[in-house]
């Protein structure tokens, strides 16, 4: 089991320098740091080794670096801490010069000095720029489940999510979604109580009867389905036997727990206990509204000439309105009906331009004028419902992306 590393003491420095070094220091949270998605540079000039030597049965080497500890995340990643000054990177160290770790050491002791707070973590993920590298960082509050920073931050984009979040309580749920975020990504230093795992499973199992229970409910999209609710709940109790017994989690545990606790609390960010200055800037809903169509003189044409266009999905379409939370499972479900409808019309298009070529080819029939208007509009406007309808479809496959989808609203709302 990991023990909590102390804290070394800090040099001192003069206020003038610490000042210029924390200029440096850009306020991040643990979703903008992108963990996952750094490239790793092999040094090709050392070129391949691929020699065992005779009964070679070492353990794996530290992955260690001066003051800096390698550590494996369970998922390979490896990320670094710094135990005297209780500090995570996920950079890769060894890739830095001796100036720019002095600098990053210097800056590290700049902010502790500021922060004053022994039981704080840090993660700190240099920047590199013409000016010379700048700092991401933000402070992990063990105890109080929560991210901070040491300076007065504007984390609009943190909250841009919900339109007017404006109350403490709604602007923590979201920075405890970002603490659970960081025990996902630093999962080693945290010891998991047996009250979180209870806590989690208890407020699971809430969402997965109102996802049982109502039709609408946006439970359900916290991991696409109440069957997959149902396995991470049964995952959840097997951590709360281990912690009830006295034995602790290994950080995949911890790791694991970290993850559906941050889906949890920033679902609850987004809802926020219903009240409306939480509505999603750019959702959608299913209900109806009060826009008529008007319907004219080419539409019924359309539909007489055409026997099936979706007059109705069109309808329907136009009255979809912002109004709750985004549901993925919602728009992957309206979606699929859509496509189907859309293909039948399509199919059905064809079928009548079909009928339309063999009218125009029997001579009697076809050579009259009125049948040959109706039936060369029937044409024109089967090609133009087949065109439609390959449009609509490939729409429809990028509107499963919930992030084109809210982009879309957007544009059609503003």
């Amino acid at each position: 089991m990991s023990t909590t590393p102390s804290l070394t003491t800090i040099p001192t420095s003069t206020p003038t320098t610490d000042a210029a070094l924390l200029k440096r220091g850009i306020p991040s949270w643990p979703s903008e740091l992108q963990r996952y998605s750094q490239a790793v540079m092999l040094d090709s000039a050392l070129g391949a080794n691929y020699f065992v030597k005779c009964k070679q049965v070492d353990p794996f080497e530290d992955q260690n670096y001066g003051v800096w500890e390698g550590i494996v995340h369970p998922s390979g990643v490896l990320y670094y801490f710094d135990a005297s000054t209780k500090t995570y990177t996920g950079s890769n160290i060894k890739k830095y010069t001796s100036n720019q770790l002095d600098n990053l050491q210097n800056w590290i002791g700049a902010a502790r000095r500021r922060l004053q707070e022994d039981a704080w973590y840090m993660v700190v993920e240099p920047v590199a720029t013409e000016d010379g590298d700048y700092y991401e960082y933000y402070c992990v509050v063990p105890d109080a489940h929560i991210i901070t920073w040491f300076e007065d931050f504007n984390a609009d984009l943190l909250f841009q999510e919900c339109a007017f979040a404006r109350e403490w309580n709604h602007k923590r749920l979201e920075l405890e979604a970002q603490f659970w975020k960081h025990i996902d990504f630093f999962p080693r230093h945290y010891s998991m109580q047996p009250s979180d795992a209870t806590e989690l499973r208890a407020q699971l199992e809430w969402f997965l009867a109102e996802g049982l229970t109502l039709e609408q409910s946006t439970a359900a999209s916290l991991f696409w389905s109440t069957d997959q609710t149902e396995k991470v709940i049964a995952r959840l109790i097997n951590f709360e036997n281990l912690l009830d017994s006295n034995l602790f989690l290994r950080e995949q545990g911890v790791a694991y727990c970290g993850r559906i606790w941050n889906i949890l609390r920033h679902h609850q960010f987004l809802n926020y206990y219903g009240l409306p200055e939480a509505r999603l800037m750019r959702t959608h809903s299913i209900e109806g509204g009060e826009r008529r169509r008007n319907v004219r003189f080419l539409s019924l044409l359309a539909i007489a000439a055409m026997f099936g266009v979706p007059a109705l999905v069109l309808e329907h379409v136009e009255k979809l309105h912002v109004d709750g939370i985004v549901n993925l499972l919602d728009i992957g479900k309206f979606l699929d009906h859509f496509n189907d409808d859309n293909m039948r019309h399509s199919t059905l298009a064809g079928v009548i331009m079909a009928v339309d070529a063999s009218i125009l080819a029997i001579p009697d029939i076809g050579s009259q004028t009125i049948t040959r208007a109706l039936c060369s509009l029937s044409l024109i406007l089967s090609v133009h419902c087949i065109f439609a309808g390959v449009v609509a479809q490939h729409f429809g496959q990028k509107m499963k992306s919930l992030e084109f989808a809210v982009r879309s609203s957007l544009t059609l709302h503003s």
